[in-house]
């Protein structure tokens, strides 16, 4: 469905609306109305002098407040939000039960500033509640204040009591799709913020059910991922059928929505959805791990992360390659750690000719064996071959996770010209050779 909006489709629409934009008129008039009544009022004055103290008064405190508290705890993070304008509502308050024990007439202005700064409790949480369900989003500063604005705007709407206009007029200013169909704003802006509240909730229970599953101990790592992706399949399918209804689509209008849908996976989307099944399937047979150490092609490293479309592989220079799920089935890859945790990695070094032959390799033993999360019993040290004034050795341990790979190597290696230092006998050297080609 096409938005056709010509010149001359825009001036019938300002015409068609005409009326709508005099109530509008109105309304303003109306605001303007109230605001002189607020202004005329008796002991004007005095109130705003006492709100200014109630709001001078509030700020001090909250900067107190503000001042002890060191940590960005969700509870801390709602004190800062909420201290202000909350210290400014309960200041109003007393404000206007001093009026009501006085005596006095209700203040307008009182009443105006007590909604507005309750609103704004209201408002604060809510941008709270944004920033935390949409955290570390490119989107999320722009989609906050977006929100903030809309509920300010829906907050001083409803302070002028204005809903009722204000919805009526939304409601008739509408927007031509096509000869027949049309849209209201008010339709529009009920369809958005249906939206926003579902994925709110929607994000809620996602990190809720994460969370829980995560505190199961006794299961597996690939089950509780297809748990979570399972939940949140769900989840967002409950959502979608909430959604919808409420903003006027059928979901019976959504077969046709299917069968396209089955089209594009035969066709664009044929990767995508392989790679979506390949990760419950790496999942379900619990061929790959997190934690695994793989080798494919040209890398290699620890298996960090599972996704719904690739495999998160950490290479032992620290860099992170993206590897599709559909490589892992379809592909062969050697895992190190299947059946078992425990990998062999091993050391090479160089020992000089002149030392003390036996000596040097029970020494380097000795440092392999005493390194960290190694297993003893399976150290060894043996001579590989002669090179130029020396003998290369080799030295292979065992160690009970993947990860712990580089950090035992580089321990025994310390431990190695430790223990040579300390019986006097000269330190390793690393293997080197020099090749001169020669070009005719």
């Amino acid at each position: 469905m096409h938005v056709i909006i010509t010149y001359s489709h825009f001036l019938k629409i300002i015409r068609a609306n005409m009326n709508n934009m005099n109530k509008l008129s109105d309304y303003f008039k109306l605001l303007q109305t109230k605001f002189n009544l607020i202004i005329n009022a008796d002991n004007t004055l005095i109130y705003i002098a006492s709100i200014a103290i109630i709001s001078i008064l509030a700020l001090l405190i909250t900067k107190i407040i503000h001042n002890r508290l060191k940590r960005a705890t969700v509870a801390q993070n709602i004190i800062r939000s909420t201290t202000f304008p909350f210290l400014v509502t309960l200041g109003l308050v007393i404000l206007n039960l001093i009026d009501m024990i006085l005596n006095e007439p209700k203040s307008l202005l009182i009443i105006f500033f007590l909604k507005l700064f309750s609103f704004a409790i209201v408002i604060n949480l809510a941008n709270l509640l944004v920033n935390y369900v949409f955290a570390k989003r490119h989107y999320t500063a722009l989609l906050s204040k977006f929100i903030k604005i809309l509920l300010w705007i829906t907050a001083l709407i409803m302070i002028t009591d204005a809903n009722d206009d204000i919805i009526y007029l939304l409601d008739n200013i509408t927007i031509h799709f096509g000869k027949s169909a049309q849209l209201s704003i008010w339709d529009m802006l009920h369809a958005l913020v249906t939206l926003i509240i579902i994925v709110i909730v929607a994000r809620l229970l996602n990190s809720y059910s994460e969370r829980k599953i995560n505190h199961i101990q006794q299961m597996d790592t690939n089950i509780r991922q297809i748990m979570i992706r399972v939940s949140k399949i769900v989840i967002f399918i409950l959502a979608a059928m909430i959604t919808l209804p409420i903003i006027g689509i059928d979901i019976t209008a959504l077969s046709v929505f299917g069968g396209a849908l089955g089209v594009g996976l035969g066709f664009g989307l044929q990767k995508i959805a392989s790679n979506f099944l390949s990760g419950f399937i790496i999942l379900l047979d619990r061929s790959i791990k997190v934690g695994d150490r793989l080798i494919l092609d040209n890398n290699g490293g620890l298996v960090t992360k599972i996704t719904t479309r690739y495999v998160v592989l950490e290479r032992f220079d620290g860099t992170e390659v993206l590897i599709p799920n559909e490589t892992f089935i379809t592909n062969s890859i050697q895992n190190q750690s299947y059946s078992s945790k425990r990998i062999r990695s091993e050391i090479l070094l160089t020992i000089s000719d002149k030392i003390n032959i036996n000596q040097a390799l029970e020494l380097i033993k000795q440092a392999i064996q005493s390194a960290p999360n190694t297993i003893s019993d399976k150290a060894a040290v043996m001579i590989t071959k002669l090179v130029d004034n020396g003998l290369e050795v080799k030295g292979y341990y065992w160690v009970e996770q993947p990860s712990y790979v580089v950090e035992a190597g580089n321990y025994i290696y310390m431990q190695i010209v430790k223990l040579f230092k300390e019986n006097s006998i000269a330190t390793p050297q690393t293997t080197q050779r020099v090749e001169v080609v020669n070009h005719d």
